[in-house]
């Protein structure tokens, strides 16, 4: 019996392996870079890093729908000679919202009816959460109990984690950053001292709360534990020791 061949993590984990393949291929440019593979699909690192957005959506989302009770104010448009636009209150955050809400919501039955449990002729009646925000922690959660499945499993599971894909971590990846540029919440990260292992690039940091290491840069993107980076720093720590004693 075989075992069957390793395929690449379509994730943003293998960016910089795949430009550097496609230089390879077209010039001949050597490299040293491996992918990150799937397991059997998408890599640890790119499950782990969907599910960590999934648990700060309704969070962020809730906080995206405050702006929706508060009012939007008139946007100007135009370089030359500002126009106001008018604007509804609180448009921005509302339709932001009713898209992410929406596209969470479709990939719920999607992934439910994949599985057998809603059936596609008798979907479950519309939710009556008495709060907006208890029913988008409700799709959520319903995504991060069977996001191990889906990223392994969905049909675009092997798609580019790329806009206009259907790859359950692209999406979650795409809503989380939306609500985390509406809500200016994409800063501040504390720089960490040690190169990233994958990249060799200083991209190393973490927000205040997060339980990993993230790399920043895009074509990278690897994920660390405390743990994983402490032993990492401390190898490079020795290292240089060595090399000041020799």
């Amino acid at each position: 019996m075989h075992d069957q061949p390793q395929t690449p993590c379509p994730g943003p984990c293998n960016n910089a392996w795949r430009r550097s393949e496609a230089l390879r291929e077209t010039d001949g440019t050597e490299h040293h870079l491996t992918p990150s593979w799937g397991q059997p699909v998408q890599c640890g690192d790119c499950v782990e890093r969907g599910l960590h957005q999934l648990e700060e959506l309704p969070e962020l989302l809730d906080a995206v729908l405050v702006e929706a009770l508060e009012g939007t104010p008139a946007k100007n448009v135009g370089t030359i000679g500002r126009v106001t636009v008018a604007t509804w209150p609180g448009q921005a955050s509302r339709l932001l919202v009713d898209r992410i809400v929406g596209e969470m919501a479709e990939l719920q039955a999607d992934i439910l009816i994949q599985r057998r449990i809603w059936q596609p002729d008798r979907l479950p009646a519309p939710s009556t959460a008495p709060r907006e925000a208890d029913h988008i922690r409700r799709i959520a959660n319903s995504l991060f109990t069977h996001w191990d499945w889906a990223m392994q499993n969905h049909p675009a599971a092997s798609e580019s984690h790329t806009a206009g894909n259907a790859n359950p971590g692209g999406q979650a990846a795409s809503w989380h950053r939306s609500a985390q540029l509406f809500t200016r919440r994409d800063n501040p990260r504390i720089q960490m001292t040690a190169p990233c292992p994958r990249c060799f690039l200083k991209t190393l940091s973490h927000s205040n709360g997060e339980t990993f290491i993230a790399c920043r840069n895009p074509e990278c993107e690897l994920l660390l534990s405390r743990a994983e980076y402490d032993q990492h720093a401390k190898e490079i720590a020795e290292a240089v020791t060595l090399g000041q004693a020799a």
